[in-house]
């Protein structure tokens, strides 16, 4: 398997996107206190209170919504991801939440100052100067072109992505979200200068815009009262930028390292995320799916044209938007659980499990381009719910001691695995299909899903 991708050749997997010749939505989101299109607004302040202010819960109350793709029936998603990736701790009072939220809230806004403004202010005011004009003494001085240069190229690369973002989309349309979704990849990318800005950020960032403006205009519609009072610092809509900016940072912390190069004392560079495709492949799906594994081994499959998009993305083009949020939920409660936190560990086990989805398919392809043109468009899932849990269970498998044998004991894994063609599966899931399994341990509460992992 070739896994020498350059890294302009995986941002342009990445991109895949069309270009389009509509002009932008005139939108008047001047404060975002309008009816936002795209968006369905959703907020439960009874909820609010029990998961968000600690009103006699724990965090396994989730779980079960979660391991069946149902958080969103809380109608709390963005509030639920602040908790799952630390930007709020569960145990924190009311008081110290606020705290945190506006420490980060100003701590944005000194970015904004510092990288942003400035920048605004300097461009202002620059006079034409000739470049190419170079004395001894101009060479003693930092080169202000070289900077120049490079910001507006980082501007313009931004630019383009966030015009391509979501092009069917009403929201994504007004200036005024393109211009909100340019300052956050801006300032991190500027913020972060031996990484700034890669293709695929844009995605993840539009992701977490249109779960803050569905809980904040669900907030908005709630009829005045001293509870929506009391709360109503946490959807202070002219903080918008900064509350989004605060998860994407966050998400970008977990994740970061899918846009890095390995370190430059080793011989031979490549992108982080190559090692971590040869893991998932090699090692990974060789314990869960030896035929499946030894099939694209023969074949030479090329996983990188479409395992680049997928984790880098979080999948955000193999579902639909809000079945990839689902999918979200379940990764960010993991990471939360994960005391290890080098990564967001269950994208590889949703990878594994959506190549076992398809292994049918795949198994009855003897061309490595038809079986490609499989990944590449990945078809609906049916069953998302199974696939999450399916999910879980890889990484427990794949994190036990004797993972084969962990493999053996799994009957929900089994059944996944062996629910397709049987004849093409392992032996050993020819005959689990043909057992008897406890139909209570199909249920998604044989899913111990705690902080050992």
């Amino acid at each position: 398997m070739n896994n020498n991708i350059g890294e302009d050749d995986d941002d342009m997997l990445i991109s895949g996107a069309r270009n389009n010749n509509r002009g932008q939505i005139n939108l008047d989101l001047s404060n975002y206190s309008c009816n936002i299109p795209d968006i369905t607004p959703s907020f439960d302040l009874l909820n609010f209170r029990k998961f968000i202010l600690n009103q006699n819960w724990n965090i396994g109350d989730l779980q079960e919504l979660i391991l069946n793709c149902q958080l969103s029936s809380i109608k709390l998603r963005f509030s639920i991801w602040r908790l799952f990736l630390g930007i709020f701790s569960i145990d924190d009072p009311l008081e110290q939440k606020i705290i945190k939220l506006n420490q980060h809230r100003s701590d944005y806004q000194n970015l904004s100052k510092q990288y942003l403004q400035a920048e605004t202010k300097k461009e202002s005011k620059r006079t034409i100067r000739n470049p190419l004009q170079q004395n001894q003494q101009e060479q003693q001085k930092p080169n202000v072109w070289n900077n120049f240069f490079e910001i507006n190229h980082l501007k313009s690369e931004i630019k383009k992505d966030v015009d391509r973002t979501h092009q069917d989309k009403q929201l994504f349309q007004s200036l005024k979200i393109k211009n909100l979704l340019s300052n956050i990849l801006f300032i991190w990318s500027v913020k972060n200068p031996t990484i700034s800005y890669r293709q695929g950020m844009n995605e993840l960032a539009a992701n977490v815009i249109e779960v803050y403006f569905t809980e904040v205009q669900g907030f908005n519609s709630l009829e005045d009262s001293e509870d929506k009072k009391e709360i109503a610092i946490f959807y202070d809509i002219k903080f918008a930028e900064e509350d989004i900016f605060q998860l994407f940072e966050q998400i970008m912390v977990a994740h970061v390292d899918m846009f890095k190069h390995t370190p430059e004392s080793q011989k031979k560079q490549q992108l982080i995320i190559q090692n971590r495709i040869q893991k998932i492949y090699d090692q990974q799906l060789k314990i869960i799916d030896v035929t499946l594994f030894k099939h694209l081994k023969v074949q030479d499959v090329e996983l990188s044209v479409f395992l680049v998009r997928w984790i880098r993305c979080m999948f955000t083009r193999e579902f639909h938007v809000e079945d990839s949020l689902k999918v979200w939920d379940a990764i960010f409660y993991d990471y939360y659980l994960t005391e290890d936190k080098q990564w967001l560990l269950l994208v590889d086990c949703i990878v594994i499990a959506m190549f076992v989805y398809v292994r049918d398919q795949i198994l009855e392809k003897d061309d490595p381009n038809a079986c490609l043109k499989r990944f590449l468009k990945y078809p609906p899932v049916e069953n998302l719910a199974q696939l999450i849990q399916a999910a879980f269970s890889i990484k427990r498998v794949l994190q036990s001691a004797n993972p084969e044998q962990a493999l053996l004991q799994d009957q929900f894994l089994i059944t996944f695995l062996g629910s397709r063609d049987v004849s093409k599966s392992p032996k050993i899931f020819q005959i689990a299909k043909n057992q008897e399994i406890p139909e209570e341990n199909n249920k998604c509460n044989q899913f111990e899903v705690t902080r050992q992992y």
